[in-house]
């Protein structure tokens, strides 16, 4: 056999041994050490609630948390906005989501979709934590809006049709008391409900369509430089939740869902993972608690 023959046959049997050790685990783990092995991956969708940016910081060390809790590489999955968000989820083939309730209903019809947690969120106006949350009609203070019929003819900033807080809600509010924005005053949609605060602090709107927490917190933080005043609150709404879609394996849906009823807000270090989220915590979820919300885009003849 010529010198080059053996050299080609060598790097061959070297190249089949390294593989063979790749594919069947060979190697040792010594005593205390963790075994390296590769993790099957899961995809949780969590809807743009902020922007890109804030989106990181908040959740990636929720899904860090869940990385380390179960036996999956636990992947993040996001769109830049609402609208892009349910598009997401399917090219991506998430085998869960952390969605709002209308993008929760949805995904019931079209995933088979149900919810395993749902979210427990401070009160920043100083009461206890809850799992409902709802929406608020804000206006700048040198607007002149005091109450819905004043809305008639101002420039309103709101968040896409799929948010509950930020744009059905307050619209089915204005209905009730007989003014029809759409028809009656000039509806500016915006990508985010952070954007919606910038949209009213610019002076680009006279009044938004928000979720109170948000507005609240921004308030606390000193973000809102122009001070903006409720006008009407919206009903309670269900808080969003963490959704396990049909197809998903339900041994894998349980260990998500033991992790998640697993964070502890007295836990230092789960209290630096749910205070990063904007939570306090989660609690179990059905399906039932969700039907108001269906009844609501029923009223204002929203499909879903």
């Amino acid at each position: 056999m010529s010198k080059a023959a053996l050299s080609r046959a060598i790097i061959g049997f070297l190249a089949t041994a390294i593989l063979l050790c790749w594919t069947t685990g060979c190697g040792r783990v010594h005593p205390g050490e963790r075994a390296i092995r590769a993790q099957p991956t899961v995809n949780i969708a969590f809807m743009p609630r902020y922007s890109l940016r804030t989106m990181t910081k908040r959740y990636i060390p929720l899904v860090k948390y869940l990385d380390r809790e179960t036996d999956y590489d636990i992947r993040y999955i996001s769109a830049v906005g609402y609208s892009g968000f349910l598009s997401a989820v399917e090219q991506a083939d998430a085998e869960f989501a952390f969605v709002n309730p209308v993008a929760y209903v949805t995904l019931h019809k079209t995933r088979g979709a149900y919810p395993l947690v749902m979210t427990q969120e401070p009160d920043f106006a100083g009461g206890p934590p809850r799992a409902t949350y709802r929406g608020v009609i804000l206006a700048r203070a040198d607007s002149g809006i005091e109450n819905i019929a004043d809305l008639r003819g101002k420039i309103i900033a709101a968040a896409p049709q799929i948010a509950v807080a930020g744009h059905l809600g307050p619209v089915a509010l204005c209905r009730r008391h007989g003014l029809n924005v759409s028809q009656q005053a000039t509806v500016v949609g915006c990508p985010t409900q952070e954007d919606v605060l910038e949209r009213l602090q610019q002076g680009r709107a006279d009044a938004g369509f928000i979720r109170e927490d948000i507005w609240r917190e921004a308030a606390l933080s000193g973000t809102t430089a122009i001070q903006l005043s409720p006008v009407a609150f919206t009903e309670a709404y269900p808080g969003w939740c963490v959704c396990a879609m049909r197809d998903t394996p339900s041994a894998v849906a349980q260990m998500v869902k033991r992790a998640l009823l697993g964070l502890d807000w007295d836990n230092p270090n789960h209290k630096t993972i749910l205070r990063a989220s904007g939570l306090h915590g989660f609690e179990e979820a059905n399906d039932e608690q969700y039907n108001g919300v269906r009844r609501l885009l029923d009223e204002i003849e929203v499909p879903y």
